[in-house]
């Protein structure tokens, strides 16, 4: 490796795995200021941090859960030289699991994911702050999406149709893959295995197939159902299965929005001016304070971290 990436490397592993003192800090600040390679290489090191620490995604991300124990110093350092050669990252994604043999009403509380074994040997992943009910009968396999987003994968029943109800609209699948996220102003579906129609009740309105890496927005009222084909996506907006949070261009609003889905401590953009600006990265869900002190660097505005709130920008 280039020394200058070396060096960021370990400004990377000392800040994040221990902390740096005060000097360390002046130190730290007087090489960054030098050279705007060595701005160049910090970024880089910290991304491929981030793509290394993606370890297992917790049960809860509530602040009471204890987090496991870090790495030592001296074994990141390794992983980073690795993943500076290699350039890989492997991740996996842990939920609790549960099994429904009656018809329930299943929720999640802010930060906490839930793999659920419905009756038919179908499966149900409830992301944070949600909540289906769910009601299996002689005749129809129905899911009333009554809060946030789940994602499903459907056994094959073509006796008895699947179907998801989210508001008015409805989503209905045999032998497939897909979620439905709930927002005020409509529904979102996104399918990553076969086929999915999908409609609103109580209208005569048209009715939409969609297949693998398309995503569909059932807006209320009379709209029409807007589908594009997004495989990128599709895959990026469903990494939260996996305990992540990816960005691909999207801006601090939104980024900032995704956060504060799971986070116990919710981030604040102080400077309106801020949100519209564009990012890239991957972070596990429950580090506000990483991204945070990411985006400090790269827009390179001051982020303050309270006891209870991040706030990003000047306040």
């Amino acid at each position: 490796m280039p020394k200058i990436d070396n060096e960021a490397f370990e400004w990377v592993t000392r800040k994040f795995a221990r902390g740096l003192g005060e000097e360390e800090s002046a130190q730290f600040n007087a090489w960054y200021a030098a050279d705007t390679r060595h701005q160049g290489a910090y970024v880089r090191a910290m991304a491929i941090y981030n793509a290394i620490d993606l370890a297992t995604a917790p049960q809860s991300l509530a602040p009471e859960h204890a987090r496991a124990a870090k790495r030592p110093l001296s074994s990141r350092r390794g992983w980073m030289a690795a993943a500076m050669v290699a350039c890989v990252a492997a991740t996996v994604g842990v939920m609790s699991l549960s099994a429904v043999h009656d018809d329930k009403v299943l929720a999640t509380a802010k930060g906490e994911f839930r793999k659920v074994p419905l009756q038919d040997k179908s499966i149900a992943t409830i992301n944070s702050g949600s909540r289906i009910a769910v009601e299996f009968t002689q005749h129809q396999r129905k899911i009333e999406l009554q809060q946030g987003e789940a994602w499903f994968e459907v056994a094959k029943d073509k006796s008895k149709p699947f179907i998801v109800a989210s508001g008015d609209a409805r989503i209905r699948a045999v032998g497939t893959a897909f979620s439905v996220r709930r927002f005020e102003q409509g529904t979102e579906v996104l399918v990553t295995e076969g086929t999915v129609e999908v409609w609103s009740e109580g209208r005569n309105a048209e009715r939409r197939q969609l297949t693998v890496g398309e995503r569909a927005f059932l807006a209320p009222g009379a709209s029409p159902i807007s589908v594009s084909r997004q495989p990128a996506e599709v895959s990026r907006k469903l990494a939260w299965r996996e305990g992540k949070l990816v960005l691909k261009n999207q801006t601090l609003s939104d980024a900032v929005a995704d956060f504060n889905r799971y986070s116990a401590k919710p981030i604040v953009i102080a400077d309106a001016a801020l949100g519209g600006k564009r990012l890239f990265g991957q972070y596990k869900l429950d580090e506000p304070e990483l991204f945070a002190n990411d985006v400090s660097t790269v827009l390179a505005v001051p982020v303050t971290i309270t006891a209870d709130t991040i706030f990003i920008g000047r306040q």
